[in-house]
């Protein structure tokens, strides 16, 4: 070890022998507070070029360690103190200057240098644009309050949307966006928006006073007209909506078609439908709600049958066939949508008597629930239980014809005797009332007051296009058409870019 450069043990038990009184006593206390509180153990190591090491390890867990160096300086004033000769002294600042601070001399060391750290800066708040969704049980004081947003802030904003919209209508899963601002180094609540639905939209904001205020943004809506060519597979409302049809589409077509098709024994496989359409978009594409079919064709290998839209001078929107008459039958020829045909008319083996009896109507199987719609106008002669019949509909409608409906689960609100009716207004629901084995609707027709076979009955269609309206009406008819084709020949070449892009 080099005595020019390094402060070996010797030496530095002189200089410590050296020092005055007071300084050895300051330095004794010094040594000894670290060691009480620390709970310290001394150790002397030499390193492998001979130079020796003190460093210091804690007995107590967790206890923070020093090393030598950190208490250095201390002694190194004690010796400045005692006037102690410059040659320890620089030999010893010199050996310091060789090895550095002790975390890069010695970086095995098991003591932590005890440093003085700068506070970190306080965070700068930003404005935030929150997207809350309402819970279930939630409402929408308590969503806003869970957000951060003050309790008198969230009741004013709540009033606020009640001038639009009734908050209690709000329902879980809708979204409210909302934004808190900073101010006094604060967030505070200035503003949300509630999208009540596809159309319009509350939007309050906080203005200068402090106050939330209110208004109502509307999208604008336009029609959109589509046309679709659809071939069916297994049924006809199954395939028209796979084709992307709307459900109130497909219901109003199937109504459309049902006044000349028996829609539960006359399709099948490989007929083909098609349908001309509008839906109401709002400006950025969202839809809405749908419109009508203006157009209705059925193709199958005995004939088609084909419907358009009219409305007359007077505001009446009606049906028609190409030359004028109207879609409209006296009866419907199936008075329930979705229904399979279980019993036909005559004959039978009784399901619930056990023998062969006269089944005076036909039975269509439903599930419970199913809307049944009255086959005409008419007017009501009877709602109410009746026999083995269950609940029991009867309509009466022109020239002698009455039409039964048994075993309803139930009627339509508001159904009485003496009520006039309307083709296609619901009249009651599909059930198993009376004597019945599932849920069904047994369906007759009367003249005269006896039952007949539904299908036997032809009734005259009750309208028809005459003059000038039958003009008006080849008119819409020609632009129909022409709207079709154009329609679907886009959707087929849309579809066969697609493809193409596709291989």
């Amino acid at each position: 070890m080099s005595k020019t450069t390094h402060l070996c043990a010797s030496q530095l038990s002189t200089v410590l022998q050296k020092a005055s009184k007071t300084a050895m006593h300051r330095a004794r206390i010094l040594c000894s507070n670290a060691k009480n509180t620390l709970w310290l153990k001394d150790r002397y190591i030499k390193t492998r070029d001979g130079r020796l090491r003190y460093r210091c390890k804690a007995v107590a867990c967790g206890t923070v360690c020093l090393t030598v160096f950190s208490i250095m300086p201390q002694m190194l004033n004690l010796q400045v103190e005692a006037g102690i000769g410059g040659q320890a002294m620089a030999s010893f600042q010199e050996q310091q200057q060789n090895y550095g601070p002790p975390e890069a001399s010695y970086p095995e060391t098991e003591l932590a240098m005890v440093t003085s750290r700068p506070q970190p800066e306080k965070e700068k708040l930003v404005p935030q644009n929150l997207v809350l969704e309402i819970q279930s049980g939630d409402t929408l004081a308590g969503t806003l309050q869970s957000a951060g947003v003050a309790p008198a802030d969230a009741y004013k904003a709540v009033k606020a949307v009640s001038e639009y919209l009734d908050p209690r209508m709000i329902r879980a899963g809708q979204e409210i966006s909302v934004k808190m601002d900073p101010v006094d180094d604060e967030m505070q609540f200035t503003g949300l928006e509630l999208a009540s639905d596809p159309i319009r939209t509350v939007m309050v904001s906080r203005e200068k006073d402090g106050e939330l205020t209110s208004v109502l943004h509307e999208k604008e809506i336009k029609p959109e007209l589509f046309a679709v060519r659809s071939s069916v597979k297994h049924s006809l409302y199954g395939s028209a909506t796979k084709s992307g049809v709307p459900d109130p589409i497909v219901a109003q077509a199937i109504k459309i078609l049902s006044w000349s098709v028996d829609l539960q024994r006359e399709i099948k496989s490989g007929d083909t439908f098609e349908v001309l359409y509008d839906v109401y978009m709002t400006d950025d594409g969202q839809y809405v709600r749908s419109g009508e079919p203006y157009y209705v064709k059925l193709a199958q290998a005995g004939g088609e049958v084909a419907f358009y839209r009219h409305e007359s001078k007077d505001g009446y929107v009606s049906y028609y066939s190409k030359d004028g008459k109207g879609a409209k039958k006296g009866l419907l020829s199936t008075p329930v949508d979705g229904a399979r045909m279980s019993s036909g008319f005559g004959m039978r083996h009784h399901p619930v008597l056990g023998y062969s009896k006269m089944h005076k109507g036909v039975d269509f199987a439903a599930p419970r629930g199913t809307p049944i719609y009255a086959a005409g106008d008419g007017v009501v002669e009877r709602a109410n239980r009746f026999s083995s019949y269950g609940n029991y509909v009867r309509l009466r409608h022109s020239n002698g014809i009455k039409t039964a409906y048994a075993h309803l689960n139930g009627f339509a609100k508001g159904l009485k005797a003496g009520k006039r009716v309307k083709q296609g207004d619901i009249i009651g629901y599909i059930g198993t009332t009376g004597r019945s084995t599932g849920p069904h609707l047994h369906y007759e027709v009367l003249l005269a007051g006896k039952q007949v076979d539904p299908r036997s009955v032809d009734v005259p269609t009750t309208e028809e296009l005459t003059g000038e309206e039958l003009k008006r009406f080849k008119a819409e008819v020609a632009k129909f058409e022409k709207q079709f084709k154009d329609g679907v020949e886009g959707m087929e070449f849309a579809s066969s870019t697609s493809a193409q892009r596709n291989l």
